[in-house]
């Protein structure tokens, strides 16, 4: 289960509460169908479209944003190559700590880098997440995992520092290496190996990086670089970057996959201005969910969307992340829409928002089904 599902399920007390309580909601759903209404969208270069085909531009795409606003970790694509058994947890936290986010970590953190996430000012620390005393060494098949993921690394830094966006040449490059991390994010989620990868690395085979990427159809290729491409056009890419304080090239734009509640609620990204030292300041943060839809004709599913942005907001219990704005990048039409959060609460209620009493109560429900499934809330 996750915050996610959660909304989705007609059974859910959380989704009735919002239902109920942001009755206003269709106003703001009809905000986000405006902004895009006279903007072509980037569509699908495949004939016949899947759902297959939109969840994994979606993840690809999701992956390319993160690279965009910090370089750090593909988490849950490590977590993904453990569940399959092409990995060994401290191979996995061995490589994320070579992303520079954790490269200068104390050692006994980098030792569990898997499990150490970055805040606004400090550090979330997720406790003993796989700390791997076994010595265990790691299958063949995460030497071909290592040299894509230092592959990746040194292309991004060359072609794409953070913070910016490549060529079309380097976005088709990055389009594969993203492409293969969400991929193996899938595995963590859902426990399902794609068949395409697992044909790769049946028994003890290690395959070619080439190989890897060769998986990628050149059709999916061509469209995630029209998406970069997108940002760039429309100016989503400079929005992107002035809410996070406009930085030198290379520096981060704020965080990525941001962990609201673990194992229950990650976001996509948070855009801050970050200070080497001191982390993003009390002017506070955008969280930013990324979509790569088509259209907005469902109505109750952009209505979650905004549900969700906001409980990310609500559920961040000790401040750290200092969320005071939402929004949704609306990747295929280069569209970037923003609230401060106190605003989106009183549109949502058709009110003005006084006292804490929403919030609590959203929390407190939130609350009760989080523990239930055995995870800890509120973070400290």
């Amino acid at each position: 289960m996750s915050l996610t599902t959660e909304l989705r399920d007609p059974r859910s007390k959380l989704a009735a509460w919002c239902a109920e309580t942001l009755v206003r909601t269709p106003a703001v759903v009809e905000q986000v169908a405006a902004a895009i209404r006279d903007v072509e969208p980037v569509r699908p270069q495949v004939r016949e479209v899947t759902g297959r085909h939109w969840a994994e531009i979606g993840g690809a795409f999701g992956q390319r944003v993160a690279d965009l606003v910090q370089p750090a970790p593909p988490y849950y694509a490590l977590l993904g190559m453990i569940r399959a058994g092409w990995a060994t947890w401290g191979w996995a936290h061995e490589q994320a700590a070579r992303y520079p986010t954790h490269r200068d970590l104390p050692p006994e953190y980098r030792a569990r880098a898997l499990g150490i996430r970055p805040g606004a000012t400090s550090w979330l620390d997720l406790g003993g997440i796989g700390v791997d005393r076994s010595g265990a060494v790691p299958p063949a098949a995460a030497g071909a995992w290592a040299e894509l993921l230092e592959r990746s690394r040194s292309y991004l830094a060359a072609h794409a520092p953070t913070g910016t966006l490549g060529s079309a040449g380097a976005e088709a490059g990055l389009a594969r290496s993203s492409w293969l991390l969400s991929a193996a994010e899938d595995i963590h989620r859902s426990g399902q190996v794609d068949d395409r990868l697992g044909a790769l690395f049946t028994g003890a085979r290690r395959p070619s990086v080439e190989q890897l990427r060769g998986l990628v159809d050149e059709r999916q290729v061509a469209e995630l670089v029209a998406l970069s491409a997108k940002l760039h056009a429309t100016g989503a890419h400079w929005d992107l970057r002035k809410l996070g304080g406009n930085p030198a090239s290379g520096q981060p734009l704020g965080i990525a996959a941001p962990t609201i509640v673990p194992q229950w609620a990650d976001a996509d990204i948070l855009l801050g201005a970050v200070d080497p030292e001191t982390g993003i300041g009390e002017q506070g943060s955008t969280l930013i969910d990324v979509k790569t839809v088509i259209s907005t004709r469902d109505a109750e599913k952009v209505g979650r969307w905004v549900w969700q942005i906001l409980l990310y907001a609500w559920l961040d219990t000790a401040d750290l992340y200092r969320i005071r704005r939402v929004g949704l990048l609306l990747a295929r039409h280069g569209v970037l829409i923003t609230w401060p959060l106190h605003r989106l609460v009183d549109q949502l209620l058709g009110r003005r928002d006084v006292g804490d009493h929403h919030r609590d109560t959203a929390r407190e429900i939130a609350g009760q089904i989080i523990t239930r499934n055995g995870l800890q809330f509120p973070i400290a």
